[in-house]
């Protein structure tokens, strides 16, 4: 890997490329028609996305939709996110994947998913608060083919809207991939829900 080639992994925002009309018909016809997009290993939602989840809702706690009209309490609502959460993915309305969600008071966060821990299951990301009950989350990762070679990153983005009880928080995730330089490849997107979970 060249000096530029590291360079640019480590700039986790790198340029986007438009696709090419090809690709892009292949992908949109594939999404379409429920086909799978393969997806290598890789930390973090590293299973595709298309594909519904076996471990649904893991501590059994429903899942009700956050309420982002309602206003949060005038106490510090930034501090509200912090926590432990419960987090469901969905792709077309299955459940992709199921994480462990802890948000910290620093803005930084860690998601432990349900990913063999050899693809690397614990990642982690930076938050800020971009209204009064309203989050964004970025979320770097690395994508690794199944020799385990690096093909470069994945980046998530969340965007969420916290409860007006602070117990739980939905909204959307994009789940953007790009090559070893730096390259747009492709983008999944979908919705997603978490429960906090309490320590009694």
């Amino acid at each position: 890997m060249t000096a530029a080639n590291a360079s640019t992994i480590f700039n986790l925002q790198p340029k986007t490329r438009i696709l090419t009309q090809a690709r892009r018909l292949v992908l949109t016809t594939l999404l379409a028609f429920g086909v799978a997009v393969p997806f290598a290993s890789a930390g973090c939602l590293g299973k595709a996305l298309t594909q519904p989840h076996p471990v649904s809702n893991v501590l059994a706690n429903p899942l009700p939709a956050a309420r982002p009209d309602a206003p949060l309490p005038e106490i510090n609502s930034a501090s509200l996110i912090v926590g432990l959460w419960n987090l469901e993915f969905f792709y077309q309305g299955q459940v992709v994947d199921v994480a462990f969600d802890v948000w910290h008071s620093d803005g930084t966060e860690i998601l432990n998913d349900y990913t063999d821990p050899i693809e690397g299951n614990v990642c982690l990301g930076v938050w800020e608060q971009t209204g009064p009950s309203s989050y964004q989350l970025k979320h770097p990762s690395w994508s690794f083919d199944e020799n385990g070679n690096l093909l470069g990153t994945v980046v998530i983005h969340e965007n969420v809207a916290l409860s007006r009880d602070g117990n739980s928080f939905s909204g959307k995730y994009a789940y953007d991939v790009y090559d070893v330089d730096g390259n747009f490849q492709y983008e999944l997107t979908g919705k997603l829900a978490a429960t906090r979970i309490k320590a009694n």
